[in-house]
């Protein structure tokens, strides 16, 4: 099955085995009881374990939730940290443009002359527009999710391309 990140788990809540969530997006259709989940390290690939969501519950930005066969203080301890994949195919389909920010994450990102910079390491939410941090040389490009900017994304071929803008690159007067 294709995962993609959903939350993080956080602390255990009560004695029961139920702990708390922080979702990474606040959609209560991607995560419902009866849904089954991976439960891994920060990426899909690590050696994980299904588990079935048995119940969710409280405010869908830090829910309260507990697996089946996790019914105790101490089983739950041991899930401390992990991050939550479900389905992508529980993801919406977004406007043509418009992507997740695990889609994004790990894309190459190459200048419109074809030069290679580095990989997507991060991707920061700043509230007007998200900041793509790309990663590669030994060095850090910051590059603002602007359609002046992102001239491509191809997630198929796992390549980005943006328009160098005067003030980019450090060695770059502003």
């Amino acid at each position: 099955m294709d995962w993609a990140p959903f939350a993080k788990l956080a602390r255990t809540h009560g004695l029961k085995g139920e702990l708390k969530l922080h979702p990474f997006f606040t959609d209560p259709d991607l995560c419902r009881p009866g849904d089954s989940v991976l439960l891994a390290g920060d990426a899909a690939d690590d050696a994980g374990r299904e588990y079935c969501v048995e119940s969710m519950r409280g405010a869908a930005a830090a829910p309260i939730v507990k697996f089946a066969g996790c019914d105790s203080i101490e089983t739950a301890k041991t899930l401390r940290g992990l991050t939550v994949f479900v389905p992508r195919k529980n993801f919406k389909p977004l406007a043509e443009g418009r992507y997740y920010w695990f889609e994004v994450q790990g894309l190459e990102a190459y200048d419109e002359a074809g030069k290679y910079y580095g990989r997507i390491s991060e991707v920061i939410e700043t509230g007007s527009n998200d900041v793509y941090v790309v990663t590669g040389g030994g060095r850090e490009l910051l590059l603002p999710a602007i359609d002046w900017v992102i001239k491509s994304v191809d997630l198929q071929r796992n390549k980005l391309v943006f328009h160098i803008v005067e003030g980019l690159f450090e060695e770059t007067a502003v």
